[in-house]
C-alpha cells in the first residue's frame, strides 16, 4: 500500500485548457490583442453535455435564449500561471466595468501595455466577488512575445462554434458569418 504522508505537499494538476478558468485566487494575466465581443449562452447537446452559442451583439438572441443570455467580451491573453496564451472570454459584469474603466483611463489605457491581476474570492454564485488590479506598465517578456509571433487564436472562430486555436478563419467563412449577421 502508498501512503501519501502529507497532503500539504501535494498539488493537484490543473487541466491546461485553452481558456482562463477563474478559480479562488489571484491570477496574473497580459492581454496580447483586440477583444471581440457578443451574446453567449449555452445548448444541451445530443450526447447530454452542453455548448456555448455566440453571437455578435447586432445579432438578435433568439427568443427562447434570452433570459440565458449573457453580454461577453473573449480576448487572448497570457496566462502567467500557465506559461500560455489562452482565452479568456469575460462574462462577469464587475470584470467587464472594471476593464472598460482601465482601458479609457488616460493614466492606463491600452489593456495591452501592462499585466492584470484578476482576484476572484467566494465559491458560488452568493459569495464569489471578483477584483481587478492594473499591475505597473512593463513591456512583455521575450517568451511572450516569441509566442505572440507564433500566433494568436482567431477568436472570430468562436461565432462559428469551431476552435480559435486550430481554426483559421478563412475571408469566405467570414464572408458566410456577415452575411448571416445581417440577414
Amino acid at each position: 500500500m502508498i501512503k501519501i504522508s502529507t497532503l500539504s505537499d501535494f498539488e493537484v494538476q490543473a487541466a491546461a485548457s485553452n481558456y482562463l478558468r477563474l478559480t479562488p485566487g489571484k491570477h496574473r494575466i497580459r492581454v496580447l490583442g483586440d477583444a471581440i465581443s457578443g451574446w453567449v449562452w449555452w445548448e444541451d447537446t445530443a450526447d447530454g453535455g452542453r455548448k456555448p452559442t455566440r453571437i455578435k451583439l447586432t445579432q438578435p438572441i433568439p427568443v427562447n435564449e434570452g433570459a440565458e443570455a449573457k453580454k461577453f467580451i473573449a480576448m487572448p491573453i497570457w496566462n502567467y500561471d500557465l506559461n500560455k496564451i489562452q482565452i479568456w472570454e469575460v462574462t462577469q459584469v464587475t470584470i467587464q466595468r472594471e476593464l472598460k474603466s482601465l482601458d479609457a483611463d488616460p493614466d492606463w489605457g491600452n489593456l495591452m501595455d501592462y499585466d492584470i491581476e484578476i482576484e476572484r474570492q467566494g465559491n458560488d454564485k452568493m459569495t464569489t466577488k471578483y477584483f481587478v488590479r492594473a499591475k505597473p506598465k512593463t513591456d512583455p517578456s521575450k517568451e511572450i512575445v516569441g509566442e505572440v509571433g507564433k500566433g494568436l487564436p482567431t477568436l472570430e472562430a468562436l461565432y462559428l462554434g469551431t476552435d480559435p486555436f486550430q481554426e483559421e478563419v478563412s475571408d469566405e467563412s467570414l464572408a458566410d458569418l456577415e452575411k448571416t449577421l445581417n440577414a
